[in-house]
């Protein structure tokens, strides 16, 4: 009995806790409705946020831009300075030295007395006709830039300075076309009074060095021998000579030495425009 007493007494003492729990003031779980001003507050930290981050990443590719732009100008400059290098090579060098044996195969070819000159008609005329400044202007950076490269040239006096030069560059294509035709016209009239036989073995000797052929006379076959008695091809081929003679020297080189002029300008404005030395 005294069990069950004590069990109702501990569910009566649990009631009344209970009770006592659900007279107790629960919280107010409603959130006041935000002032303007707050609501002001969170939309322009937001504002800001978006903003610097938008001006961040602008001023990162602005500095990649920087970067890449510089980054074509020295190219371009190593691509002109190579430009140059060959353009003077073949002015002061190059052609001189081919117009002094064209002037030497012409001479031999009209000079009375043949006896002992044919091994020396070869030489001269391998080395007159030893065309080897071809000039095809270097494309590397000039291609990168028109595959999206001149999107970050921010410089116009630059990009005017480039676009003025390529113009010059693709002027001079059919120049160099003209040149190619030439050359060929007069190797395929030399036959007309060579052995071809022996001048294409006296060419593989002297051309084993292409930009600077060397052919002794001991190196010429004993096989090349001039047709003398073809004097209208002589004729033609001395014509010819001619022809190519002063278009190398009244064109080619006055040109070569126009370009070395405009590209030394186009380095300047670029090396100025981007304090570079």
């Amino acid at each position: 009995m005294l069990f069950i007493h004590l069990l109702k007494l501990k569910i009566r003492n649990s009631y009344t806790e209970i009770q006592t729990m659900e007279l107790h003031h629960h919280p107010d779980l409603h959130h006041k409705e935000k002032k303007f001003k707050e609501y002001f507050l969170e939309f322009l930290m937001i504002f800001l946020a978006v903003t610097l981050g938008f001006f961040a990443e602008s001023y990162r590719e602005y500095l990649n831009n920087n970067s890449k732009e510089k980054e074509y100008m020295i190219s371009l400059i190593e691509d002109l300075k190579s430009d140059t290098a060959f353009l003077n090579l073949s002015t002061h060098t190059l052609i001189p030295y081919h117009l002094k044996w064209m002037d030497s195969t012409r001479n031999l070819l009209q000079t009375p007395g043949h006896t002992g000159k044919d091994r020396m008609v070869y030489q001269a005329l391998i080395f007159g006709t030893a065309w080897s400044y071809d000039f095809h202007f270097n494309q590397r950076t000039l291609s990168q830039l028109h595959s999206g490269g001149f999107s970050v040239i921010r410089k116009n006096e630059v990009v005017d300075a480039i676009s003025r030069l390529e113009g010059n560059y693709k002027l001079f294509s059919p120049v160099i076309d003209v040149m190619q035709s030439m050359q060929n016209d007069i190797d395929i009239s030399s036959y007309g009074f060579l052995d071809g036989t022996a001048d294409y073995n006296a060419g593989k000797i002297a051309f084993e060095n292409p930009l600077f052929p060397s052919l002794k006379l001991s190196d010429v076959p004993a096989t090349a021998l001039v047709k003398w008695q073809n004097k209208n091809a002589m004729i033609l081929y001395a014509d010819k000579l001619d022809k190519y003679s002063f278009y190398l020297r009244t064109g080619i080189r006055d040109d070569y030495e126009i370009f070395c002029k405009e590209i030394a300008e186009t380095i300047k404005i670029i090396q100025k425009e981007y304090n570079l030395k």
